[in-house]
């Protein structure tokens, strides 16, 4: 049974590889995917020989064992590259990233000395191995959801609607790589230290549970897609990175509203101040901005548009994106994700209140005034109003 499992997860990634393979347009991170994919075939394809010959007498079956032994430390540096290739639009695999490949190389290299020069590598020597490998895929993981969380920050300074960009199957995926680290170092915990028998010697939990991982894997990895794709200026490409280098602001008091700001005309908080005091922006002049995008927004409504970015909107206000960011942080304390999000949810409550949309569902309503989904429609609601729309509409009446 559980032979046939491994056959039956070593065909898949054969077969999501031809998918791969034949993708057309392909970019970095369907070849980092491809190298994955790769790697797995061997785990899966090794777990089969130990199953059946517990450890090879030919050559070439020690190697793979061994290979697939060492590339443990493949997985976490292999899953940080694949997480880059798609959050960011610059990224490149260079000298720094071959770096992240010496602890695999260095391991391999002691695994197949012992076959070559000796009768082969001690317990010691291997558990010294097994703990620095799990040490390994846990740092790399954790890392892969600190780049997740950085990404989903960012996109929220870019994008007015998320649901298709926080990547969250991987933040899922990563998870499921943790699970399997617990399955796997519970495992070989149990065998060594209790009388629980599981077979090869505690690793048989882990390589089940990495073959549902894989099948999640296969889900998930061929629905990816390169969100950034789109976004350039006339003159050059402007990634994320450099727009966020900028605008990363971060307030927790959020009591100065448009009003204060406005129509009292006090100044910006010196917070604010100090953090763009080297913007190219004068005072006057981002007031004079902050003035034009309100008259804007009010006029001709552009927050309805669902796929609005903060670069269409600053084309829309002839300003560099950077500039519009800032006289969104600096006058009214969110980021852009907010900014527009509000101002739907305001819509959204007219509509509520208005005979016109007795008829009209929730979904529907929320469609209309720029939301993509049920999802982030309930959540930007309950977020600005404490209500969801059908308590905000049954209060109303």
């Amino acid at each position: 049974m559980t032979e046939n499992l491994y056959a039956g997860c070593a065909t898949l990634i054969f077969f999501i590889s031809l998918l791969v393979v034949g993708k057309k347009g392909k970019g970095l991170s369907d070849y980092i995917f491809l190298t994955w994919l790769c790697v797995l075939l061997v785990n899966v394809s090794t777990f089969i020989i130990i199953m059946r010959y517990n450890y090879p007498a030919s050559f070439a079956g020690r190697i793979l064992v061994e290979f697939s032994e060492a590339s443990v430390f493949l997985h976490g540096p292999v899953f940080l590259f694949y997480t880059l290739s798609l959050v960011t639009t610059n990224f490149k695999l260079g000298f720094r990233q071959i770096l992240h490949l010496i602890p695999f190389a260095l391991c391999l290299g002691i695994l197949i000395s012992g076959i070559i020069f000796s009768k082969g590598v001690s317990n010691t020597i291997r558990q010294v191995l097994t703990i620095l490998k799990m040490i390994s895929l846990l740092a790399y993981t954790l890392n892969v959801l600190i780049q997740l969380q950085k990404h989903r920050n960012r996109v929220e300074k870019i994008f007015s609607n998320t649901e298709s960009k926080y990547l969250d199957w991987l933040k899922f995926l990563a998870w499921g790589i943790i699970t399997v680290w617990i399955i796997s170092a519970a495992g070989m915990l149990l065998y060594n230290f209790s009388g629980f028998k599981i077979p090869q010697y505690g690793g048989e939990a882990g390589n089940l549970a990495l073959c549902g991982l894989i099948f999640l894997i296969g889900y998930f990895g061929v629905r990816q897609e390169a969100i950034f794709n789109f976004i350039k200026t006339e003159d050059s490409a402007i990634s994320p990175e450099e727009i966020t280098l900028n605008i990363e602001l971060e307030l927790n008091n959020k009591t100065r509203r448009l009003d204060d700001m406005l129509l009292q005309e006090k100044p910006a908080p010196k917070i604010l101040n100090d953090k763009y005091k080297n913007s190219g922006l004068s005072r006057q002049k981002s007031l004079e901005l902050f003035k034009t995008l309100t008259t804007l927004m009010q006029d001709k409504k552009p927050y309805q548009e669902s796929e609005l970015t903060l670069f269409t909107l600053a084309k829309q206000l002839k300003i560099h994106p950077n500039h519009l960011s800032q006289i969104i942080n600096q006058y009214n304390n969110q980021n852009f994700f907010d900014y527009i999000n509000e101002h739907r949810v305001n819509d959204v409550k007219e509509a509520l209140l208005c005979a016109k949309y007795d008829n009209h569902s929730f979904l529907g309503i929320a469609h209309e005034f720029g939301f993509n989904s049920k999802a982030s429609f309930n959540r930007a609601f309950k977020k600005f109003t404490g209500v969801t729309p059908s308590e905000f509409k049954k209060t109303a009446k």
